[in-house]
C-alpha cells in the first residue's frame, strides 16, 4: 500500500515573500494525556530528531488582518540560534530552511495547516523571495 505524504515541500519565498522575522525558540513539549506525566520534549517522527518551536511574525503587514504570528517546528539535534538582530530593529529578520506545510481539518471541520524547517537562516542579501524557478538574472 503507498504512503500519502502529508508533508508538502513549500519554497520560504512563496509562503512568506515579504519576509519573516523571529519572535523566539522554545522546546516543543511532547503531548500527553496524562497531567502527571513529566513533560518531554517532542521528537519528530520521521528523523528522530528534537522537535523546537519557533515563534515568528510575517513581515506582510497584509498578514495582521489574519494573525501576523505564527510558528514553525524546527527539527535539530540542538536549540536553533536565529539570526543576528538588524542595527536598532528589535527583531531579527529570519528564512526557514527545508520548510514544508502539512494541511490538515480538525473534527469541528477547521481547515488549517502547521509548518516545519530543517534549520534557519539570516535572509540572503540580494535575493528576491521568489521560488527558483521565477528568479530572474541580468543578460
Amino acid at each position: 500500500m503507498p504512503v500519502i505524504p502529508t508533508r508538502f515541500m513549500v519554497e520560504f519565498g512563496t509562503v512568506f515573500p515579504l519576509g519573516a522575522f523571529v519572535l523566539g525558540v522554545e522546546p516543543s513539549m511532547a503531548f500527553s494525556d496524562n497531567p502527571a506525566a513529566p513533560k518531554v520534549q517532542e521528537r519528530d517522527k520521521e528523523t528522530g530528531q528534537l522537535v523546537w518551536t519557533v515563534r515568528a511574525l510575517d513581515a506582510n503587514e497584509e498578514a495582521a488582518r489574519f494573525g501576523a504570528e505564527f510558528k514553525v517546528k524546527v527539527t535539530a539535534d540542538h536549540q536553533p540560534v536565529p539570526p543576528a538582530k538588524a542595527n536598532g530593529f528589535p527583531f531579527a529578520a529570519v528564512e526557514f530552511e527545508g520548510m514544508t506545510i502539512t494541511p490538515y481539518a480538525n473534527n469541528k471541520g477547521r481547515i488549517a495547516h502547521s509548518f516545519r524547517a530543517t534549520g534557519m537562516r539570516a535572509p540572503v542579501v540580494g535575493r528576491a523571495n521568489k521560488p527558483a524557478g521565477e528568479q530572474k538574472t541580468a543578460a
